[in-house]
Protein backbone atom coordinates (compact mmCIF):
# COMPACT_ATOMS: atom_id res chain seq x y z
CA UNK A 1 0.00 0.00 0.00
CA UNK A 2 2.77 2.22 1.27
CA UNK A 3 4.53 1.66 -2.55
CA UNK A 4 1.53 2.02 -4.29
CA UNK A 5 0.83 5.73 -2.56
CA UNK A 6 4.37 6.35 -3.11
CA UNK A 7 3.88 5.46 -7.01
CA UNK A 8 1.03 8.10 -7.44
CA UNK A 9 3.78 11.48 -6.61
CA UNK A 10 6.15 10.21 -9.70
CA UNK A 11 4.22 10.70 -12.76
CA UNK A 12 3.27 14.42 -11.49
CA UNK A 13 7.08 14.90 -10.41
CA UNK A 14 8.29 13.99 -13.97
CA UNK A 15 5.65 15.98 -15.46
CA UNK A 16 6.99 19.10 -13.25
CA UNK A 17 10.48 18.29 -13.66
CA UNK A 18 10.62 18.05 -17.42
CA UNK A 19 8.39 20.80 -17.93
CA UNK A 20 10.97 23.11 -15.92
CA UNK A 21 13.89 21.83 -17.80
CA UNK A 22 12.27 22.28 -21.62
CA UNK A 23 11.69 26.07 -20.14
CA UNK A 24 14.70 26.76 -19.59
CA UNK A 25 15.76 24.95 -22.47
CA UNK A 26 13.52 27.68 -24.46
CA UNK A 27 12.07 24.29 -25.75
CA UNK A 28 8.84 25.62 -24.37
CA UNK A 29 7.95 29.57 -25.13
CA UNK A 30 8.10 31.15 -21.38
CA UNK A 31 5.71 33.90 -22.35
CA UNK A 32 2.72 30.65 -22.22
CA UNK A 33 4.59 28.38 -20.43
CA UNK A 34 6.05 29.78 -17.05
CA UNK A 35 8.16 27.81 -15.51
CA UNK A 36 6.98 26.07 -11.80
CA UNK A 37 9.72 27.65 -10.01
CA UNK A 38 8.41 30.91 -10.91
CA UNK A 39 4.36 29.53 -10.48
CA UNK A 40 4.79 28.17 -7.72
CA UNK A 41 7.16 31.49 -6.29
CA UNK A 42 4.02 33.02 -7.52
CA UNK A 43 1.84 30.61 -5.12
CA UNK A 44 3.52 31.32 -2.27
CA UNK A 45 3.31 34.86 -2.57
CA UNK A 46 -0.60 35.18 -3.16
CA UNK A 47 -1.19 32.53 0.09
CA UNK A 48 0.99 35.26 2.10
CA UNK A 49 -0.92 38.29 0.78
CA UNK A 50 -4.07 36.14 1.51
CA UNK A 51 -5.69 36.73 -1.95
CA UNK A 52 -5.56 32.97 -2.94
CA UNK A 53 -6.94 32.02 0.21
CA UNK A 54 -9.83 34.63 -0.02
CA UNK A 55 -11.03 33.36 -3.70
CA UNK A 56 -10.52 29.67 -3.20
CA UNK A 57 -13.10 30.29 0.25
CA UNK A 58 -15.48 31.88 -2.32
CA UNK A 59 -15.28 28.81 -4.67
CA UNK A 60 -15.54 26.77 -1.74
CA UNK A 61 -18.42 28.07 -0.48
CA UNK A 62 -20.51 28.03 -3.36
CA UNK A 63 -19.29 24.22 -4.43
CA UNK A 64 -20.54 23.24 -0.78
CA UNK A 65 -23.59 25.09 -0.86
CA UNK A 66 -24.78 24.41 -4.20
CA UNK A 67 -23.63 20.60 -3.88
CA UNK A 68 -25.61 20.07 -0.82
CA UNK A 69 -28.84 21.84 -1.91
CA UNK A 70 -28.48 19.44 -4.79
CA UNK A 71 -27.61 15.94 -3.53
CA UNK A 72 -30.37 15.25 -0.74
CA UNK A 73 -32.98 15.86 -2.86
CA UNK A 74 -31.32 14.41 -5.88
CA UNK A 75 -30.75 11.00 -3.97
CA UNK A 76 -34.08 11.08 -2.60
CA UNK A 77 -35.80 11.26 -5.86
CA UNK A 78 -33.49 8.19 -7.22
CA UNK A 79 -34.60 6.24 -4.59
CA UNK A 80 -38.01 6.63 -5.46
CA UNK A 81 -37.52 6.38 -8.98
CA UNK A 82 -35.76 3.89 -8.18
CA UNK A 83 -38.33 1.93 -6.61
CA UNK A 84 -41.87 3.20 -7.95
CA UNK A 85 -42.11 2.34 -11.57
CA UNK A 86 -44.67 5.06 -12.17
CA UNK A 87 -41.95 7.36 -10.75
CA UNK A 88 -39.87 6.34 -12.74
CA UNK A 89 -42.10 6.51 -15.71
CA UNK A 90 -42.89 10.45 -15.02
CA UNK A 91 -39.28 11.86 -14.37
CA UNK A 92 -37.28 9.98 -16.48
CA UNK A 93 -37.53 11.66 -19.88
CA UNK A 94 -37.16 15.10 -17.59
CA UNK A 95 -34.12 14.14 -15.95
CA UNK A 96 -32.30 12.17 -18.91
CA UNK A 97 -33.11 15.06 -20.89
CA UNK A 98 -31.96 17.97 -18.53
CA UNK A 99 -28.87 16.15 -17.90
CA UNK A 100 -27.61 16.35 -21.62
CA UNK A 101 -27.75 20.13 -21.37
CA UNK A 102 -24.35 21.85 -21.16
CA UNK A 103 -24.35 23.14 -17.82
CA UNK A 104 -22.33 26.23 -18.59
CA UNK A 105 -25.30 27.22 -21.48
CA UNK A 106 -28.07 27.46 -18.69
CA UNK A 107 -26.03 30.74 -17.03
CA UNK A 108 -27.29 33.47 -19.68
CA UNK A 109 -31.05 32.02 -18.30
CA UNK A 110 -29.84 32.02 -14.90
CA UNK A 111 -29.20 35.30 -14.65
CA UNK A 112 -32.07 36.43 -16.37
CA UNK A 113 -34.13 34.45 -13.75
CA UNK A 114 -31.46 35.44 -10.53
CA UNK A 115 -29.19 37.94 -11.33
CA UNK A 116 -25.75 37.83 -11.39
CA UNK A 117 -24.88 37.36 -6.86
CA UNK A 118 -24.55 34.48 -5.33
CA UNK A 119 -28.06 32.71 -5.68
CA UNK A 120 -27.44 32.28 -9.48
CA UNK A 121 -24.02 30.90 -8.70
CA UNK A 122 -25.22 28.12 -6.19
CA UNK A 123 -28.31 27.34 -8.80
CA UNK A 124 -26.15 26.67 -12.02
CA UNK A 125 -24.22 24.44 -9.07
CA UNK A 126 -27.58 22.48 -8.11
CA UNK A 127 -28.36 21.91 -11.95
CA UNK A 128 -25.05 20.43 -12.43
CA UNK A 129 -24.92 18.18 -9.62
CA UNK A 130 -28.49 17.12 -9.26
CA UNK A 131 -29.16 15.35 -12.57
CA UNK A 132 -26.03 13.62 -12.48
CA UNK A 133 -26.59 12.26 -8.86
CA UNK A 134 -30.33 11.13 -9.85
CA UNK A 135 -29.29 9.22 -12.73
CA UNK A 136 -26.75 7.45 -10.58
CA UNK A 137 -29.04 6.54 -7.63
CA UNK A 138 -31.40 5.17 -10.01
CA UNK A 139 -29.57 3.03 -11.30
CA UNK A 140 -28.35 1.70 -8.16
CA UNK A 141 -31.77 0.90 -7.03
CA UNK A 142 -32.93 -0.86 -10.14
CA UNK A 143 -29.54 -3.01 -9.48
CA UNK A 144 -30.41 -4.41 -5.89
CA UNK A 145 -31.39 -7.84 -6.45
CA UNK A 146 -35.25 -8.31 -6.31
CA UNK A 147 -35.24 -10.81 -3.88
CA UNK A 148 -33.64 -8.75 -0.81
CA UNK A 149 -36.90 -6.43 -1.87
CA UNK A 150 -39.40 -9.96 -1.79
CA UNK A 151 -37.54 -10.98 1.57
CA UNK A 152 -38.56 -7.55 3.22
CA UNK A 153 -42.27 -7.38 1.75
CA UNK A 154 -42.43 -10.80 3.25
CA UNK A 155 -41.32 -9.70 6.53
CA UNK A 156 -43.68 -6.90 7.02
CA UNK A 157 -42.14 -4.03 5.54
CA UNK A 158 -43.75 -1.11 4.09
CA UNK A 159 -42.88 1.02 0.78
CA UNK A 160 -41.03 3.45 3.50
CA UNK A 161 -39.30 0.52 5.37
CA UNK A 162 -38.04 -0.99 1.53
CA UNK A 163 -36.93 2.52 1.06
CA UNK A 164 -34.63 2.69 4.10
CA UNK A 165 -33.88 -0.82 5.04
CA UNK A 166 -33.30 -2.00 0.94
CA UNK A 167 -33.03 0.40 -1.84
CA UNK A 168 -30.95 2.92 0.01
CA UNK A 169 -28.12 0.90 1.75
CA UNK A 170 -27.91 -1.39 -1.94
CA UNK A 171 -27.96 1.57 -3.87
CA UNK A 172 -25.05 3.12 -1.76
CA UNK A 173 -22.36 2.31 -3.82
CA UNK A 174 -23.81 3.71 -6.86
CA UNK A 175 -24.87 6.82 -5.08
CA UNK A 176 -21.37 7.51 -3.71
CA UNK A 177 -19.56 6.59 -7.06
CA UNK A 178 -22.83 9.60 -8.60
CA UNK A 179 -21.66 11.89 -5.75
CA UNK A 180 -18.24 11.73 -6.21
CA UNK A 181 -18.57 12.38 -9.80
CA UNK A 182 -21.41 15.35 -8.82
CA UNK A 183 -18.65 17.17 -6.42
CA UNK A 184 -15.96 16.98 -9.47
CA UNK A 185 -18.55 18.41 -11.82
CA UNK A 186 -19.55 21.14 -9.45
CA UNK A 187 -16.05 22.00 -8.85
CA UNK A 188 -15.65 22.21 -12.80
CA UNK A 189 -18.57 24.37 -13.50
CA UNK A 190 -18.42 27.01 -10.78
CA UNK A 191 -15.43 27.82 -12.11
CA UNK A 192 -16.04 28.16 -15.46
CA UNK A 193 -19.27 30.28 -13.98
CA UNK A 194 -17.04 32.25 -12.24
CA UNK A 195 -14.99 32.89 -15.38
CA UNK A 196 -18.27 34.04 -16.85
CA UNK A 197 -19.70 36.16 -14.16
CA UNK A 198 -16.17 36.98 -12.64
CA UNK A 199 -17.36 38.45 -8.48
CA UNK A 200 -15.17 36.58 -7.09
CA UNK A 201 -13.59 33.20 -6.76
CA UNK A 202 -10.71 30.97 -8.45
CA UNK A 203 -12.60 31.74 -12.03
CA UNK A 204 -12.56 35.14 -11.39
CA UNK A 205 -9.19 35.18 -9.92
CA UNK A 206 -8.40 33.43 -13.64
CA UNK A 207 -9.68 35.92 -15.52
CA UNK A 208 -8.24 38.69 -13.94
CA UNK A 209 -4.98 37.65 -14.42
CA UNK A 210 -5.89 36.73 -18.08
CA UNK A 211 -6.88 40.70 -18.47
CA UNK A 212 -3.40 41.35 -17.65
CA UNK A 213 -1.26 38.70 -19.29
CA UNK A 214 -0.32 36.97 -15.57
CA UNK A 215 0.50 33.63 -16.85
CA UNK A 216 2.46 32.59 -13.55
CA UNK A 217 -1.06 33.68 -11.54
CA UNK A 218 -3.10 31.82 -14.23
CA UNK A 219 -1.31 28.38 -13.76
CA UNK A 220 -0.98 29.08 -9.72
CA UNK A 221 -5.06 29.39 -9.94
CA UNK A 222 -5.11 26.35 -12.18
CA UNK A 223 -3.19 24.39 -9.68
CA UNK A 224 -5.12 24.87 -6.41
CA UNK A 225 -8.22 24.26 -8.41
CA UNK A 226 -6.76 20.93 -9.61
CA UNK A 227 -5.73 20.29 -5.84
CA UNK A 228 -9.75 21.00 -4.76
CA UNK A 229 -10.44 18.09 -7.49
CA UNK A 230 -8.43 15.50 -6.17
CA UNK A 231 -8.97 16.83 -2.44
CA UNK A 232 -12.47 15.86 -3.09
CA UNK A 233 -12.11 12.42 -4.84
CA UNK A 234 -9.67 11.59 -2.16
CA UNK A 235 -12.25 12.83 0.22
CA UNK A 236 -15.13 10.92 -1.11
CA UNK A 237 -12.93 7.29 -1.50
CA UNK A 238 -12.26 7.66 2.25
CA UNK A 239 -16.01 8.51 2.78
CA UNK A 240 -16.99 5.43 0.59
CA UNK A 241 -14.66 3.55 2.42
CA UNK A 242 -16.23 4.49 5.55
CA UNK A 243 -19.61 3.47 3.93
CA UNK A 244 -19.30 0.54 2.20
CA UNK A 245 -16.46 -1.17 4.02
CA UNK A 246 -17.39 -4.55 2.24
CA UNK A 247 -16.11 -2.79 -1.07
CA UNK A 248 -12.31 -2.92 0.52
CA UNK A 249 -13.03 -6.77 1.48
CA UNK A 250 -14.26 -7.55 -1.72
CA UNK A 251 -11.12 -5.94 -3.04
CA UNK A 252 -9.07 -7.94 -1.05
CA UNK A 253 -10.44 -11.31 -1.49
CA UNK A 254 -10.09 -10.99 -4.96
CA UNK A 255 -6.18 -9.87 -4.83
CA UNK A 256 -5.59 -12.98 -2.67
CA UNK A 257 -4.53 -9.92 -0.40
CA UNK A 258 -6.85 -10.52 2.15
CA UNK A 259 -5.58 -8.63 5.65
CA UNK A 260 -8.73 -8.52 8.83
CA UNK A 261 -10.78 -6.09 7.79
CA UNK A 262 -12.73 -4.34 10.87
CA UNK A 263 -16.57 -5.21 10.69
CA UNK A 264 -16.83 -1.25 11.18
CA UNK A 265 -14.11 1.22 10.69
CA UNK A 266 -13.58 3.68 12.85
CA UNK A 267 -14.64 6.54 11.72
CA UNK A 268 -17.92 5.21 10.70
CA UNK A 269 -18.06 3.86 14.54
CA UNK A 270 -17.07 7.35 14.97
CA UNK A 271 -20.09 9.40 13.24
CA UNK A 272 -22.73 6.75 14.44
CA UNK A 273 -21.89 6.82 17.79
CA UNK A 274 -22.17 10.82 18.03
CA UNK A 275 -25.37 10.54 15.54
CA UNK A 276 -27.11 8.65 18.07
CA UNK A 277 -25.90 10.95 20.74
CA UNK A 278 -27.08 13.71 19.75
CA UNK A 279 -30.33 12.80 18.82
CA UNK A 280 -31.19 14.13 15.84
CA UNK A 281 -34.80 13.17 15.47
CA UNK A 282 -35.46 16.04 17.43
CA UNK A 283 -33.66 18.19 15.36
CA UNK A 284 -36.85 19.57 13.37
CA UNK A 285 -38.07 21.03 16.63
CA UNK A 286 -34.59 23.71 15.54
CA UNK A 287 -35.57 23.05 12.00
CA UNK A 288 -38.88 23.88 11.52
CA UNK A 289 -38.65 27.85 13.99
CA UNK A 290 -36.08 28.81 12.06
CA UNK A 291 -37.08 27.78 8.65
CA UNK A 292 -40.53 29.50 9.36
CA UNK A 293 -38.61 33.02 10.64
CA UNK A 294 -36.70 32.95 7.57
CA UNK A 295 -39.80 32.06 5.44
CA UNK A 296 -41.97 34.81 6.79
CA UNK A 297 -39.04 37.19 6.12
CA UNK A 298 -39.29 36.10 2.96
CA UNK A 299 -42.90 36.50 2.48
CA UNK A 300 -41.91 40.21 3.83
CA UNK A 301 -39.18 40.66 1.09
CA UNK A 302 -35.98 39.34 2.67
CA UNK A 303 -33.85 36.28 1.93
CA UNK A 304 -30.41 35.16 2.10
CA UNK A 305 -29.99 32.13 1.94
CA UNK A 306 -26.17 32.33 2.53
CA UNK A 307 -27.40 33.95 5.97
CA UNK A 308 -30.50 31.10 6.54
CA UNK A 309 -27.99 28.30 6.10
CA UNK A 310 -25.67 29.26 8.87
CA UNK A 311 -28.54 30.40 11.32
CA UNK A 312 -29.73 26.80 10.31
CA UNK A 313 -26.12 25.09 11.20
CA UNK A 314 -25.56 27.11 14.27
CA UNK A 315 -29.19 26.63 15.87
CA UNK A 316 -28.80 22.63 15.15
CA UNK A 317 -25.62 23.31 17.12
CA UNK A 318 -26.77 24.72 19.84
CA UNK A 319 -29.69 22.14 19.74
CA UNK A 320 -27.52 19.14 19.70
CA UNK A 321 -25.23 21.00 22.35
CA UNK A 322 -28.08 20.84 24.52
CA UNK A 323 -29.22 17.47 23.94
CA UNK A 324 -25.84 16.17 24.67
CA UNK A 325 -25.79 18.39 28.00
CA UNK A 326 -29.05 16.87 29.07
CA UNK A 327 -27.85 13.59 28.90
CA UNK A 328 -25.04 14.03 30.71
CA UNK A 329 -26.59 16.14 33.73
CA UNK A 330 -29.60 13.78 33.43
CA UNK A 331 -26.87 10.94 34.15
CA UNK A 332 -24.50 12.84 36.97
CA UNK A 333 -28.22 13.56 38.94
CA UNK A 334 -29.67 10.23 38.75
CA UNK A 335 -32.44 11.10 36.14
CA UNK A 336 -31.49 9.16 33.35
CA UNK A 337 -30.58 5.16 34.34
CA UNK A 338 -29.85 2.18 31.62
CA UNK A 339 -33.63 1.75 32.31
CA UNK A 340 -35.13 4.78 30.80
CA UNK A 341 -37.25 4.28 28.39
CA UNK A 342 -36.29 7.15 26.61
CA UNK A 343 -34.03 7.29 23.33
CA UNK A 344 -31.22 4.77 23.30
CA UNK A 345 -28.20 7.00 23.69
CA UNK A 346 -24.91 6.54 23.42
CA UNK A 347 -24.08 7.16 27.00
CA UNK A 348 -26.46 4.68 28.42
CA UNK A 349 -25.44 2.29 26.46
CA UNK A 350 -22.06 2.79 27.56
CA UNK A 351 -20.52 3.81 23.65
CA UNK A 352 -19.31 7.20 24.99
CA UNK A 353 -18.08 7.72 28.75
CA UNK A 354 -20.07 10.83 30.17
CA UNK A 355 -16.55 13.16 30.39
CA UNK A 356 -17.24 12.37 26.17
CA UNK A 357 -20.29 13.59 26.48
CA UNK A 358 -19.39 16.42 28.24
CA UNK A 359 -16.68 17.54 25.36
CA UNK A 360 -19.12 16.90 22.75
CA UNK A 361 -21.73 19.58 24.26
CA UNK A 362 -19.09 22.12 24.93
CA UNK A 363 -17.60 21.43 20.91
CA UNK A 364 -21.43 22.07 19.97
CA UNK A 365 -22.18 24.76 22.01
CA UNK A 366 -18.79 26.82 20.73
CA UNK A 367 -19.13 26.08 16.87
CA UNK A 368 -22.51 26.82 17.21
CA UNK A 369 -21.86 30.43 19.21
CA UNK A 370 -18.92 31.10 16.57
CA UNK A 371 -21.36 31.27 13.75
CA UNK A 372 -23.48 33.29 16.14
CA UNK A 373 -20.84 35.32 16.33
CA UNK A 374 -20.48 36.04 12.45
CA UNK A 375 -24.07 36.45 12.18
CA UNK A 376 -23.78 39.20 15.18
CA UNK A 377 -20.96 40.44 13.22
CA UNK A 378 -23.15 41.50 9.87
CA UNK A 379 -26.53 41.44 11.73
CA UNK A 380 -25.94 43.22 14.98
CA UNK A 381 -26.21 43.21 19.01
CA UNK A 382 -29.76 41.86 19.26
CA UNK A 383 -28.46 38.34 17.78
CA UNK A 384 -26.01 38.56 20.18
CA UNK A 385 -28.16 39.06 23.19
CA UNK A 386 -30.86 35.95 21.82
CA UNK A 387 -27.97 33.98 21.17
CA UNK A 388 -26.30 34.31 24.74
CA UNK A 389 -30.08 33.40 26.29
CA UNK A 390 -30.48 30.25 23.72
CA UNK A 391 -26.82 28.87 25.24
CA UNK A 392 -27.75 29.93 28.60
CA UNK A 393 -31.15 28.34 28.78
CA UNK A 394 -29.49 25.21 27.16
CA UNK A 395 -26.91 24.33 29.62
CA UNK A 396 -28.90 25.55 32.24
CA UNK A 397 -31.42 23.16 31.41
CA UNK A 398 -30.52 20.69 33.27
CA UNK A 399 -27.20 21.92 34.83
CA UNK A 400 -26.95 23.57 38.35
CA UNK A 401 -29.10 23.03 41.44
CA UNK A 402 -31.57 24.60 40.49
CA UNK A 403 -31.89 23.28 36.12
CA UNK A 404 -35.08 24.52 35.09
CA UNK A 405 -36.09 20.54 33.86
CA UNK A 406 -36.04 19.92 37.82
CA UNK A 407 -38.08 22.72 39.28
CA UNK A 408 -41.45 22.69 36.35
CA UNK A 409 -40.25 25.23 34.48
CA UNK A 410 -39.35 23.11 31.29
CA UNK A 411 -42.33 23.32 29.25
CA UNK A 412 -41.79 27.80 29.48
CA UNK A 413 -38.13 27.21 28.48
CA UNK A 414 -38.96 25.15 25.77
CA UNK A 415 -41.89 26.80 24.69
CA UNK A 416 -39.97 30.26 24.60
CA UNK A 417 -37.16 29.98 22.90
CA UNK A 418 -37.83 26.32 20.88
CA UNK A 419 -40.77 29.19 19.49
CA UNK A 420 -40.28 32.91 19.95
CA UNK A 421 -36.86 33.33 20.07
CA UNK A 422 -35.47 31.11 17.32
CA UNK A 423 -38.30 32.10 14.38
CA UNK A 424 -38.09 35.75 15.45
CA UNK A 425 -34.09 35.28 15.47
CA UNK A 426 -33.76 33.76 12.33
CA UNK A 427 -36.71 36.74 10.85
CA UNK A 428 -33.99 39.03 12.26
CA UNK A 429 -31.50 37.62 10.59
CA UNK A 430 -32.66 38.38 7.22
CA UNK A 431 -34.81 41.75 7.61
CA UNK A 432 -33.08 42.86 10.39
CA UNK A 433 -36.79 43.57 12.80
CA UNK A 434 -38.53 41.95 15.14
CA UNK A 435 -42.01 42.08 13.82
CA UNK A 436 -45.40 41.63 15.95
CA UNK A 437 -46.33 38.69 13.52
CA UNK A 438 -43.72 36.90 13.59
CA UNK A 439 -43.71 37.12 17.12
CA UNK A 440 -47.73 35.67 17.18
CA UNK A 441 -47.26 33.06 14.26
CA UNK A 442 -44.34 31.07 16.46
CA UNK A 443 -46.99 30.60 19.21
CA UNK A 444 -48.50 27.77 17.61
CA UNK A 445 -44.97 26.20 16.90
CA UNK A 446 -43.81 26.73 20.66
CA UNK A 447 -46.94 24.91 22.21
CA UNK A 448 -46.16 21.88 20.44
CA UNK A 449 -42.58 21.92 21.30
CA UNK A 450 -44.05 22.13 24.99
CA UNK A 451 -46.27 19.99 24.24
CA UNK A 452 -43.41 16.93 23.10
CA UNK A 453 -41.95 17.75 26.51
CA UNK A 454 -44.77 17.56 28.00
CA UNK A 455 -45.72 13.75 26.95
CA UNK A 456 -42.35 13.14 27.33
CA UNK A 457 -42.68 14.27 31.38
CA UNK A 458 -46.16 12.29 31.20
CA UNK A 459 -44.48 9.29 30.38
CA UNK A 460 -41.71 9.36 33.12
CA UNK A 461 -44.14 10.73 35.97
CA UNK A 462 -43.58 8.61 38.70
CA UNK A 463 -39.84 7.54 37.83
CA UNK A 464 -39.36 11.58 37.84
CA UNK A 465 -41.00 12.38 41.40
CA UNK A 466 -38.98 9.12 42.73
CA UNK A 467 -35.65 11.06 41.76
CA UNK A 468 -36.69 14.12 43.01
CA UNK A 469 -36.88 15.85 39.28
CA UNK A 470 -40.20 18.20 39.91
CA UNK A 471 -41.92 18.77 35.91
CA UNK A 472 -45.34 20.14 35.60
CA UNK A 473 -46.55 16.68 35.13
CA UNK A 474 -45.48 15.28 38.56
CA UNK A 475 -46.49 18.74 40.01
CA UNK A 476 -50.31 18.90 38.26
CA UNK A 477 -50.64 15.32 38.77
CA UNK A 478 -51.87 12.80 36.75
CA UNK A 479 -55.01 14.29 36.00
CA UNK A 480 -54.04 17.79 34.88
CA UNK A 481 -51.39 16.63 33.27
CA UNK A 482 -53.66 15.58 30.70
CA UNK A 483 -55.58 18.89 30.66
CA UNK A 484 -52.10 20.47 30.20
CA UNK A 485 -51.42 18.26 27.08
CA UNK A 486 -55.07 18.75 25.84
CA UNK A 487 -54.18 23.00 25.66
CA UNK A 488 -50.95 22.55 24.48
CA UNK A 489 -52.12 20.58 21.79
CA UNK A 490 -55.53 22.45 20.67
CA UNK A 491 -53.89 25.58 21.55
CA UNK A 492 -51.87 25.39 18.49
CA UNK A 493 -54.60 24.73 16.07
CA UNK A 494 -56.63 27.43 17.59
CA UNK A 495 -54.06 30.24 17.80
CA UNK A 496 -53.66 29.30 14.11
CA UNK A 497 -57.12 29.51 13.05
CA UNK A 498 -57.11 32.96 15.12
CA UNK A 499 -53.99 34.34 13.42
CA UNK A 500 -55.58 33.88 10.41
CA UNK A 501 -59.27 35.23 10.80
CA UNK A 502 -57.63 38.50 12.39
CA UNK A 503 -55.27 38.91 8.79
CA UNK A 504 -51.77 37.82 10.39
CA UNK A 505 -51.77 35.54 7.49
CA UNK A 506 -52.56 34.53 4.69
CA UNK A 507 -55.68 31.50 3.86
CA UNK A 508 -52.94 29.04 3.01
CA UNK A 509 -51.42 29.45 6.54
CA UNK A 510 -54.10 26.79 7.56
CA UNK A 511 -53.03 23.99 5.91
CA UNK A 512 -52.20 22.61 9.03
CA UNK A 513 -55.41 21.69 9.98
CA UNK A 514 -55.11 18.71 7.77
CA UNK A 515 -53.27 17.22 10.68
CA UNK A 516 -55.84 18.33 13.10
CA UNK A 517 -57.33 14.54 13.34
CA UNK A 518 -53.66 13.55 14.44
CA UNK A 519 -54.02 15.69 16.90
CA UNK A 520 -57.36 14.80 18.34
CA UNK A 521 -56.35 11.51 18.22
CA UNK A 522 -53.02 11.81 20.01
CA UNK A 523 -55.21 13.35 22.85
CA UNK A 524 -57.64 10.79 23.19
CA UNK A 525 -54.48 8.25 23.30
CA UNK A 526 -52.89 10.36 26.42
CA UNK A 527 -56.31 10.28 28.15
CA UNK A 528 -57.56 6.95 27.48
CA UNK A 529 -53.73 5.37 29.43
CA UNK A 530 -51.45 6.04 32.23
CA UNK A 531 -49.30 3.24 30.85
CA UNK A 532 -45.78 4.81 29.86
CA UNK A 533 -44.15 2.14 26.70
CA UNK A 534 -48.06 3.68 25.68
CA UNK A 535 -47.22 7.31 26.28
CA UNK A 536 -43.54 6.45 24.61
CA UNK A 537 -45.78 6.01 21.29
CA UNK A 538 -47.54 9.18 22.30
CA UNK A 539 -44.65 11.23 22.59
CA UNK A 540 -42.80 9.99 19.08
CA UNK A 541 -46.67 10.66 17.66
CA UNK A 542 -46.50 14.38 19.38
CA UNK A 543 -43.28 14.78 17.44
CA UNK A 544 -44.04 14.29 14.26
CA UNK A 545 -47.24 15.91 14.14
CA UNK A 546 -44.64 19.11 15.64
CA UNK A 547 -43.50 18.29 12.17
CA UNK A 548 -46.00 17.87 9.85
CA UNK A 549 -47.47 21.23 11.40
CA UNK A 550 -44.71 23.37 11.25
CA UNK A 551 -44.00 22.58 7.55
CA UNK A 552 -47.06 22.44 6.39
CA UNK A 553 -47.72 26.10 7.37
CA UNK A 554 -43.89 27.09 5.84
CA UNK A 555 -45.60 25.48 2.68
CA UNK A 556 -48.63 27.61 3.09
CA UNK A 557 -46.62 30.88 3.10
CA UNK A 558 -44.34 29.36 0.29
CA UNK A 559 -47.61 28.80 -1.81
CA UNK A 560 -48.92 32.47 -0.69
CA UNK A 561 -45.67 34.12 -1.50
CA UNK A 562 -46.00 32.26 -5.32
CA UNK A 563 -49.57 33.00 -5.69
CA UNK A 564 -48.55 36.60 -5.07
CA UNK A 565 -45.96 36.58 -7.67
CA UNK A 566 -48.42 34.77 -10.18
CA UNK A 567 -51.10 37.40 -9.80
Amino acid sequence: MARERGLTLVSPLVLLALWEALARLGALDARFFSMPSEIFARLMALLQDGTLLTHTAITLRRVAVGFVLATAPAILLGVVMGVSGIARALFTPLVAALYSVPKIALVPMVVLLLGIGEPAKYAIVVVSVFFLVVLNTVAGVRNVDARYFDIARNNGANKWDLIWTVALPGALPSILTGVNLGLGFALTVIVGTELLLPQGGLGAMIWAAYQVYDIPTIFAALIVVALLGFGANWLMGEVERQLVPWRLADAHRATAQAPAVQSEPRIRRFVRVWWMATRPFSFTASLVPVTLGAVLAAYDGYFDLWLFALTLVGSVLIHAGTNLANDYFDWKKGADTPESLGPNRALQEGMLTPQQVFVGALVCFGVGSLIGLYLVAVRGVFILMLGILSVLAGWFYTAGPKAFAYIGLGEIVVFVFMGPVMVIGSYYVQAQAAPLHGVLLSLPIGLLVAAILHANNMRDLEGDLAKNKRTLANILGRQASKWEYLVLVSGSFVVLVVLVVIGYAPLLALLPLLVMPMGISLVQRAYATDEPRTLNRVLRATARLHGWFGWLLILGFVGAMVGRLVY
